[in-house]
């Protein structure tokens, strides 16, 4: 058989399979989103959904930022990301991140615990943002701690790789942080 007409054959068929996929999560009836949380926020102080058990919502630092869909490159709505029990570590700080997914089919929270180490070498992104900063968090269990319409009730994981660019951020209310953060959230 000729090769160009098998590999056409399989290229047709993965743009079917990706344009109907596409189609379903355009609907919100995927379970699987890759969100990139893109810019620069500035601190604000908030609350976040009890951390410790004790039935009280807990203090977060927060910042609001652009929320950009891979699948697409299109703007996806926004995130808020509230940084909580930030607790410094060797050369980094350990803390709990919940992240609110301001998206067209509802919101969607998740929670993780987040290593933030310094970058070893000078790191620019493609969109010549100065990155201080690596960030990351996965978990094997349900990272899901609440959401709205098409996501009540959801559950599934979550992992982050992100960075951030901490230059002019002194942990005061308005202090700037710049970031580039990839979620794989996975739904059940």
């Amino acid at each position: 058989m000729n090769k160009k007409v098998i590999v056409a054959g399989y290229l047709g068929a993965l743009l079917i399979g990706g344009s109907l996929g596409a189609n379903a999560d355009d609907q919100g009836a995927g379970n699987h989103y890759v969100l990139n949380l893109v810019g620069t926020g500035a601190m604000y102080d908030g609350l976040v959904p009890d951390i410790d058990g004790d039935g009280h919502d807990d203090p977060a630092i927060c910042f609001d930022v652009n929320l950009v869909d891979m699948l697409n490159q299109r703007n996806a709505g926004t995130a808020t990301d509230c940084l909580s029990n930030v607790t410094p570590t060797g050369t980094g700080v350990a803390l709990v991140g919940t992240t609110y997914f301001n998206l067209p089919q509802g919101e969607l929270v998740v929670r993780g615990n987040t290593t933030v180490q310094p970058v070893f070498h000078p790191t620019v992104t493609p969109a010549e943002q100065t990155i201080t900063h690596i960030t990351g968090a996965a978990s094997p269990d349900n990272a899901v701690i609440s959401g709205t319409r098409n996501f009540a009730g959801a559950e599934g994981t979550v992992r982050l790789s992100g960075m951030v660019d901490m230059t002019n951020f002194n942990g005061n209310v308005g202090d700037p942080i710049s970031f580039d953060c990839l979620f794989v959230v996975d739904l059940k």
